[in-house]
């Protein structure tokens, strides 16, 4: 079974139109299917990426140092074969989905 993890940039969480939006994607994805599981980043306590070296790049490939709830999230997303990333699509990035992204930089 094809395993998919989809994160919710929005502040709104699941009362807005990107909720709106990425649960209906996720229930034809189900349908077809496919394990789901949705993700908050609001709800996730994520710390910025602090290490402009590169630590997870150069140093530790693929492994984070900062301890915080993106470990819940690398372990979800290794075991996932697609990832989706809803988002408002006003600028600037909701700073929580900032955040998300800018720390799945181990995983690349």
């Amino acid at each position: 079974m094809i395993r998919a993890t989809a994160i919710n940039g929005s502040p709104r969480m699941d009362k807005g139109y990107t909720a709106k939006i990425l649960n209906s994607f996720v229930e034809g994805m189900k349908e077809a299917g496919c394990e789901t599981k949705i993700f908050f980043a609001s709800k996730l306590k994520v710390k910025p990426c602090v290490c402009g070296t590169m630590y997870c790049w150069y140093e530790k490939p693929g492994q984070c140092f900062i301890k915080d709830d993106m470990q819940l999230l690398y372990a979800e997303l290794k075991q996932s074969e697609i990832l989706i990333l809803a988002s408002p699509v006003y600028i600037p990035l909701p700073g929580a989905m900032q955040n998300v992204l800018n720390r799945l930089c181990p995983l690349l």
